[in-house]
């Protein structure tokens, strides 16, 4: 009997770490799902030498692509092009995030990391989020409501899986590059 109520005191201990870890191991999974999102898109936008959309919510990302010999479209319209595939947060892990993980929005423009809790940072989920990302045939991009093209993109995504909400931030570079940066505190 002993035994059996040392072992299910540790249990009882030790299972709302283990159920931590499963959350903070989806929540980054979802995070570099996101990251991964955007290197596709740029990448099949450039080898197939057309606009490729990404269309941001607060809980998924979408990627669209926009046929070149087709009559040009507005591809700035939501749902326009072919569905090629979506980050959706519920898909992780059966929906362990739950609504714990929100895509925040985005700005245009590059930040370094130190400066993330300036005011130009959206931090409520699903605040400034443009309607679409355009990946262009010669891999730069726009936002579809920023007139300035290739100037730099930050994605801002939001942890508040405990008392102290941390956010992931995506940096989307002029040439390319994409970086991820992770626990950054609220302001």
């Amino acid at each position: 009997m002993i035994v059996l109520a040392v072992i299910s005191i540790v249990a009882v201990i030790a299972f709302p770490g283990i159920r931590n870890n499963q959350w903070e191991g989806a929540y980054m999974r979802f995070t570099d799902d996101l990251v991964g999102t955007m290197t596709q898109a740029r990448n099949r936008a450039i080898d197939d030498q057309t606009v490729v959309r990404v269309e941001v919510s607060v809980d998924r990302l979408e990627v669209f692509w926009i046929d070149p010999e087709a009559p040009p479209p507005d591809v700035t319209v939501m749902g326009s092009g072919t569905f090629l595939w979506g980050n959706y947060r519920d898909n992780i892990d059966g929906g362990l995030i739950g609504d714990h993980a929100c895509i925040t929005g985005m700005v245009p423009g590059i930040s370094p990391p130190s400066e993330a809790n300036n005011e130009a940072m959206p931090v409520g989920c699903g605040s400034g989020l443009p309607t679409s990302i355009l990946f262009q045939p010669d891999g730069g991009f726009l936002l579809a409501d920023n007139t300035q093209s290739n100037a730099g993109m930050t994605l801002v995504v939001q942890d508040s899986s405990s008392d102290q909400i941390w956010y992931s931030i995506i940096e989307v570079f002029p040439g390319g590059l994409v970086r991820k940066f992770d626990e950054i505190p609220a302001p």
